[in-house]
């Protein structure tokens, strides 16, 4: 019986075709959106931490402005000043008056001019003069501004009074503050011009603040508010809008926009933000059109494979019909039908096997702990596909993968001054893994693992982003309290980034081990997030092989000898792997590709790469021998790469200890937490702790309140503060606790050394 091949063949091939087309097309479809929807929504995020950054910087100088003004309100001369009238005869407290407000009227602040008004006695006192000889002009001014119901609030407007008759915005509290009828008010002016520059550069489109009105104070284009704004329809939604902040998309003048808003909670004012979609818009049509080519290329190459991959794949059909039926190779030309048969008597010899493995399983149902381990082992080492992995998801007691998932890995610091000896490692590594599968319940986590001197867990939950962070970080918190209760040994625990699927969880293992390594810096019993010791984001290799892994650590250990070697190991074992010319120059695009991207990813500057892409793979392709492929990626990638990371790694730690020490220093007289600070610079509070600690050799509670009874010596001698006065600026809850710290800190009561003093 013979084949009739050339029907087969066909068919065989045709099928090639399709298989190979479909996911082609479906994957460049898929790229082309995903990336589409990428870039638009890091703009849109990179237009909210502008706008956020706005804010933030602008609110600093209008508090500023509203605790300076206070202090200078609530002064000894200030208060005596109201109590009765002023000529300009009162040499001295003119003289003291023009003092507070040039402390108020600094150059950094902007602010235009100062005047505190006795509603009583109708004087004036400013940086200009007292009474006719200030600014008379605007005393109807600061008669209207004194009828506003509230204490203190900040108003805009245009005011002839003043030079120029310029927008000004003003600052204007109330004396007393809660008073019905005040005696008095001061009104700080604060120009518009110094307000332009709280706008930040690289802010894209249009900005403004609005006040409580939804009038414009400040605009970032030039031009008037009417000019630049006739048609303002596109606004609407977040005038309507009662929500703090928000971002959605609108048209103006014809053009697409994204608009971004944020509400403050301190004066009502309101900060928008417009840009355009078209930088977006363009940046995906380039990706379209590389997608297009990219396609099209796997295509060509793809109907190439087909038609070479059927004939070679045609000859061990055949061959393995001959065998399943013991007949001779060259065999008549059968029917249809017995094209079916050849088929068929295959499959039943598959039908064979697959009924022997079914007998395997049921006999492997008593070792399910070890098939449970087995499957987790072939699952970080890549062995598996996430896909298949899912399909044996019954076999630990789910039915669907979790969206969210990590993988801690767990390591003994030391068994130096222990119990136990090098020996008893394994057996601490067996106790450690059975302490794990108790603590983590069986539908957050898979089987618990050993890998070499680590112990692995995947933990999974149906929570997302800080929640989920949350819930594993407590998790590690309270497995490391037991092993150290139940073992007495000290571990660390690190951290990978969450992920979505179980075909990222090889890369899971490595970011998990990796955090580990940075404990050398911070001591034993760390718990340790990749995205804290290594804060860029990381996304899984395209082109993943143990010479790469190794490559890439050893960069981030910043050896130039272990990255030299790794370099030379991993080029010979590439080279040797390919066998064509064309395939070697492509892999080497991608270790280039995977180098631009690891430089990305921990924020490497672009200025350290001496040429643009385009460049880079000329100067590739035109690369002969390994001498050269080593010295050419030494010199344009590693090296630059291990001086960035070098002086990177020393400043760091210095980095996020002055951060937090200079918020308290600024913000010492408000409540300030841990978690604050470390939110606020965008770290782990349990990493920003030991960082802290390690730095300044005290705990961020013991340095907070070393600098509040700093300040507290500063204005009992400096100042006539009373006690509760200077406990109540300091945040404690009455005048008790603060004796009892100063005492515990100065060995004496604020009193006594307010009299020594």
């Amino acid at each position: 019986m013979k084949l009739r091949s050339s029907s087969f063949l066909i068919r065989l091939m045709l099928l090639s075709i399709f298989i190979g087309t479909l996911p082609v097309v479906s994957l460049g479809t898929f790229a082309y959106y995903n990336a589409s929807r990428t870039v638009q929504d890091k703009v849109n995020e990179s237009n909210k931490q502008l706008l956020l950054q706005m804010q933030m910087r602008a609110e600093q100088t209008l508090k500023t402005i509203d605790n300076s003004a206070t202090q200078l309100l609530q002064s000894p001369v200030v208060t005596r000043a109201f109590e009765g009238d002023i000529t300009n005869e009162d040499f001295e407290m003119v003289h003291e008056l023009y003092q507070g407000i040039s402390r108020i009227q600094t150059y950094e602040l902007g602010i235009q001019d100062v005047f505190l008004y006795s509603l009583k006695k109708k004087w004036m006192v400013s940086s200009g003069g007292v009474g006719e000889y200030s600014v008379p002009e605007f005393r109807p001014m600061l008669e209207a501004l004194s009828m506003n119901e509230a204490g203190s609030f900040w108003a805009s407007g245009l005011s002839e009074a003043l030079p120029g008759s310029a927008e000004a915005v003003y600052f204007v509290k109330k004396y007393p503050f809660n008073a019905i009828r005040p005696t008095g008010i001061i009104c700080v002016v604060l120009s518009t011009d110094a307000m332009k520059d709280m706008f930040l550069n690289g802010q894209l489109g249009a900005s403004f603040i609005l006040d409580r009105q939804e009038k414009p104070i400040v605009h970032r284009d030039s031009g008037s508010w009417e000019a630049a704004e006739p048609d303002r329809s596109y606004l609407e939604p977040f005038a309507a809008s009662e929500a703090s902040s928000g971002q959605y998309a609108a048209s103006r003048g014809g053009d697409d926009v994204t608009v971004t808003f944020r509400k403050s909670s301190y004066n009502g004012w309101s900060y928008v933000s417009v840009s355009s979609n078209e930088q977006a818009r363009a940046q995906n049509k380039i990706i379209g059109w590389i997608t297009l080519w990219v396609c099209f290329g796997i295509l060509l190459i793809t109907l190439g494979i087909a038609w070479f991959g059927s004939r070679r794949m045609y000859g061990p059909i055949r061959n393995l019909y001959s065998a399943v039926t013991g007949l001779p190779s060259s065999v008549p030309h059968g029917s249809s039908g017995k094209r079916s048969g050849e088929l068929q008597v295959i499959g039943e010899r598959v039908d064979y096997l697959i009924r022997n493995q079914s007998l395997m399983m049921n006999e492997l149902k008593g070792q399910q702990k070890q098939l449970k381990e087995f499957f987790v082992q072939k699952l970080f080492s890549g062995t598996i596909r996430g896909g298949d992995f899912e399909e044996k998801l019954e076999l630990y007691g789910h039915e669907k993968p979790w969206p969210s998932m990590c993988v801690i890995a767990i390591h003994i610091d030391t068994l130096k001054d222990t119990r136990y000896e090098e020996g008893n490692r394994d057996l601490l590594m067996f106790a450690i893994g059975n302490i794990v599968g108790e603590l983590v319940l069986t539908e957050q986590r898979l089987e618990p693992i050993v890998q070499g001197d680590y112990q692995v867990t995947l933990v999974g939950s149906h929570g997302d982003g800080d929640s989920f962070k949350e819930l594993v970080f407590g998790l590690c918190v309270e497995i490391q309290k037991a092993i150290s209760q139940y073992l007495d040994v000290k571990v660390s625990i690190g951290i990978s980034r969450s992920f979505g699927g179980f075909g990222e969880a090889p890369q899971g293992l490595h970011d998990a081990m990796s955090a580990l390594k940075y404990r050398v810096s911070l001591g034993e019993e760390s718990i340790l997030f990749i995205e804290d010791v290594q804060p860029q984001t990381s996304r899984p290799h395209q082109f993943p092989s143990a010479e790469e892994i190794v490559l890439l650590d050893a960069m981030r250990s910043g050896s130039e000898e272990a990255s030299r070697l790794a370099l030379n190991a991993f080029l010979e074992e590439l080279l040797q792997a390919q066998s064509q010319h064309s395939d070697y120059q492509l892999s080497l695009l991608r270790l280039l590709v995977d180098l631009l991207k690891f430089g990305q990813e921990l924020s490497i500057p672009p200025e350290r790469i001496a040429q643009n892409e385009a460049s880079l793979i000329q100067s590739l392709f035109k690369l002969r021998h390994v001498r050269e492929m080593e010295e050419w990626f030494w010199t344009i990638f590693v090296l630059p790469y291990l001086q960035e990371l070098g002086a990177r790694r020393e400043n760091q730690f210095k980095m996020i200890s002055e951060a937090v020490i200079d918020i308290i220093r600024r913000e010492f007289d408000s409540v300030i937490t841990l978690e604050d600070c470390a939110s606020r610079i965008n770290y782990h509070p349990h990493y920003v702790s030991r960082v802290f600690r390690q730095e300044t050799g005290i705990n961020f509670g013991e340095y907070l309140t070393q600098h509040r009874m700093d300040m507290a010596r500063k204005w009992l001698k400096e100042t006539d503060m009373k006690i509760a006065e200077i406990a109540e600026r300091l945040q404690y809850n009455n005048s008790a606790n603060f004796i009892r710290s100063f005492r515990k800190y100065a060995g004496m009561t604020p009193g006594q050394f307010r009299e020594e003093g």
